[in-house]
């Protein structure tokens, strides 16, 4: 994987099989509630610590259900192919590349270190899909439209009936130069609540 990518699959969170372009489930009878799955797509930019700043470039769509203690992600290309699927469960946290090779750890967040490099909040995830951001430096009347959470920038670049449609994260949230950084841009196609599987 790129390093956009091992990124991403650390910020992001779902594992829905196939290679198909993610989309929404059809909510069940009498479901209610704030969503519980988020589906649409994503833009990185890596900016490398180097002289010349390389920047490494990635695109796709994203998948992301919350199932009570199991959360899920799946990342895929422009195209539908299958990038990477993350599987959190408990204290086990799982992923498993396009290739196949499959790595483990007792929190997501040792599990995105191992791997990439970056210990990323996937927990805080849904909190800001769902427009909750812990320390807001921003507001539009009531609603909390940026602010900052472990080491985070969040920004909330548009919204719709109250939920945010696009957003901007980057880390760190205060850039220096020569620091390694990461710029993800999310904009949210559907969103539903579905039950918990049996």
């Amino acid at each position: 994987m790129s390093r956009v990518l091992a990124a991403l699959a650390g910020v992001a969170v779902l594992a829905l099989a196939g290679c198909a372009t993610p989309g929404a489930p059809v909510a069940a009878s009498g479901a209610a509630g704030p969503p519980n799955f988020w589906a649409g797509r994503f833009a990185a930019t890596v900016t490398e610590a180097d002289d010349d700043a390389r920047q490494d470039r990635s695109s796709g769509h994203f998948a992301l259900r919350i199932d009570g203690a199991r959360t899920e992600l799946e990342l895929s290309s422009p195209l539908g192919q299958a990038i990477a699927q993350l599987q959190i469960d408990g204290e086990r946290a799982t992923l498993v590349a396009a290739d196949g090779k499959t790595w483990e750890a007792s929190s997501a967040e040792t599990l995105t270190e191992q791997v990439f490099g970056w210990r990323v909040p996937l927990a805080d995830l849904p909190a800001w899909l769902g427009g909750r951001i812990a320390e807001p430096t921003e507001h539009d009347g009531a609603r909390v439209i940026a602010g900052r959470e472990h080491g985070w920038s969040v920004r909330i670049e548009a919204g719709e009936a109250g939920q945010p449609r696009r957003l901007a994260l980057d880390w760190p949230a205060e850039t220096r130069a020569g620091e390694r950084r990461l710029s993800l841009r999310l904009v949210i196609d559907s969103t539903a609540h579905i039950l918990s599987r049996p």
